[in-house]
């Protein structure tokens, strides 16, 4: 039977097997595949939950539902060619309020809008591509910040226990912090994000020992292979005339 309360089915969910990293994510590809192992009455909520959502939604756009603690997130995106759009979603804790939702969407104006988007994209793109990469150098980055890099590294040293791996970085929104991860390859994921973000990084820590800059341009070249095309170029600073 069908269940209104998301925030209910979404907690059955983070209680269940499909919990990996704190989290449960379903696609809309994959749900039937993913939900296989659950007891029939869970499985059978969230893919007819599913179903409902694929019933409003055109084919040329793609879903995800995120569990959380208070409810459920969707997120959905529309693919033109090679390029992805992200085409909104919502935060939902009823069943009623998601279909009232993707009711009221105009589903063709969307779609045009994010075609108009995807080609500027594309102008933008192919204009970035006849630009080099222009990433900034850590080593002259942290030597303009050199005092509050100082005191940054000695506040990571300090935790306890001290972090597999930080990355510190500085950005002119946020200014200076420091990011943690668990391994090399969660640590170059991270590096990839806050590239796009046009944060420079000023260092990496291993169980509070210092990378060198040899070893932190390699990371940084690494991360920029994870991105897609338009993400790569904003971390190489392409877009940049």
């Amino acid at each position: 039977m069908a269940t209104d309360n998301l925030a209910r089915l979404s907690r059955r969910l983070l209680a269940s097997p499909l919990k990996e990293g704190g989290e449960v994510f379903l696609f809309d590809k994959d749900y039937i595949k993913q939900t296989a192992t659950l007891e029939p009455a869970v499985r059978d909520q969230i893919n007819g939950l599913i179903a409902d959502i694929r019933s409003f939604i055109p084919t040329d756009f793609a879903f995800s539902l995120s569990c959380e603690f208070a409810g459920i997130r969707l997120s959905i995106d529309f693919e033109d060619g090679d390029t992805g759009s992200t085409a909104g979603g919502g935060f939902f804790v009823s069943r009623r309020s998601m279909m009232r939702k993707l009711r009221s969407i105009d589903w063709d104006e969307l779609r045009g809008e994010l075609i108009v988007r995807s080609e500027i994209f594309d102008q933008l793109l192919s204009e970035a591509d006849d630009r080099p990469p222009n990433i900034p150098s850590s080593k002259e980055a942290a030597l303009r910040n050199y005092d509050a890099l100082t005191a940054e590294i000695e506040a990571v040293r300090a935790q306890t226990p001290v972090p597999p791996f930080a990355v510190i970085v500085t950005g002119d929104v946020d200014g200076m912090g420091a990011e943690t991860a668990m391994d090399r390859d969660e640590l170059v994921s991270s590096i990839a994000d806050l590239m796009t973000t046009q944060c420079e990084i000023l260092a990496v820590l291993e169980r509070g020992v210092s990378w060198s800059f040899a070893e932190i341009e390699k990371a940084k070249l690494e991360a920029v292979e994870l991105l897609g095309p338009i993400s790569r170029a904003k971390a190489e600073r392409r877009f940049l005339p």
